[in-house]
């Protein structure tokens, strides 16, 4: 039997999470005819050598250096003809409940293009993954703390979800579990492989939405992540790819003068943080981001 949903996972150095994440997709598709195709980044800890002995029935891909994100996602997707893709974190896991209310949400409304459900992190805290499309402003103001009632000044979604618990009016969601209808990629395409992290699946969702397709949060399922297990080894590197990202989702969407804009807003509001900061961590951490925007605006200029 041809299988009807594929869970794809991408990892990068996470030999111990993927191994749980794996096991997490493993029993939570029980009764489903689903596909395990694993594609692993280059990783240095044995990933790919623990995936294939613990693992021998899944289809398991390795990269001789580090495509990305969105890249490594394709090849998963190509490897597959399964009509749902369940994009899985290699440090997340699944859960029973999370994998069928993904199901059920695009089985159910068949201009559902993309799922995402309820995150939580290790320690139980929910984890916030549905936003509004990025705009020159609204993360400074997020950032900033000012407090808009326009939804184009708020980067965080706030959710209505119907009765059913399910909200399909939101922008876009993390792509760290996130089911995808085989039928609206092909309309609307992979993913765009120049995000090398980060922005991608936002990408992805602005070209589904933009085609008419739906994108759904679905709260009655709930799966764990539990964050920058891969994009934590280096973090400077990783917030310059964080801006480069957002900066790329903007000059392709809304043009240069908007990617301009942006950079402007969130150096002037990381500024103000990095001089009145009484924390000492977080003051730090506002000189981190200051330093990866101004090294990710210089490569922008350079490309």
């Amino acid at each position: 039997m041809d299988p009807q949903v594929a869970v794809v996972v991408v990892s990068y150095n996470t030999r111990d999470l993927l191994l749980e994440c794996l096991a997490s997709a493993v029993e939570s598709t029980k009764g489903r005819s689903a596909q395990l195709v694993v594609v692993d980044n280059s990783s240095e800890d044995g990933s790919y050598q623990a995936v294939r002995e613990a693992y021998p029935h899944a289809t398991a891909i390795r990269n001789s250096t580090n495509l990305g994100f969105g890249a490594a996602c394709n090849q998963g997707f190509k490897a597959t003809d399964a009509p749902f893709i369940l994009l899985l974190n290699s440090d997340a896991r699944l859960t029973a409940q999370a994998f069928r209310a993904l199901c059920d949400c695009l089985e159910q409304n068949e201009r559902c293009g993309a799922a995402g459900c309820k995150l939580i992190d290790a320690a139980g805290a929910e984890v916030i993954n549905t936003r509004n499309f990025l705009t020159p402003l609204n993360q400074a103001f997020e950032l900033a703390g000012i407090e808009v009632g326009w939804r184009s000044l708020q980067r965080t979604r706030r959710l209505s979800p119907g009765r059913d618990l399910a909200d399909c009016s939101v922008d876009w969601i993390d792509g760290a579990c996130l089911m995808l209808r085989r039928a609206a990629l092909d309309e609307a395409g992979c993913f765009d492989e120049r995000f090398f992290m980060y922005s991608e699946d936002e990408d992805l969702c602005f070209r589904l939405r933009k085609r008419g397709w739906l994108v759904c949060f679905c709260g009655a399922g709930t799966a764990v992540h539990h964050g920058a297990a891969s994009s934590g080894l280096d973090k400077i590197d990783m917030l310059r790819h964080f801006y480069l990202s957002q900066m790329l989702f903007l000059l392709k969407h809304h043009g240069p003068f908007s990617a301009s804009l942006f950079a402007v807003a969130m150096r002037i509001v990381l500024g103000l943080k990095r001089l009145l900061m009484r924390d000492g961590s977080r003051r730090e951490a506002a000189c981190e981001h200051l330093r990866a925007l101004r090294e990710a605006s210089l490569s922008k200029k350079q490309r």
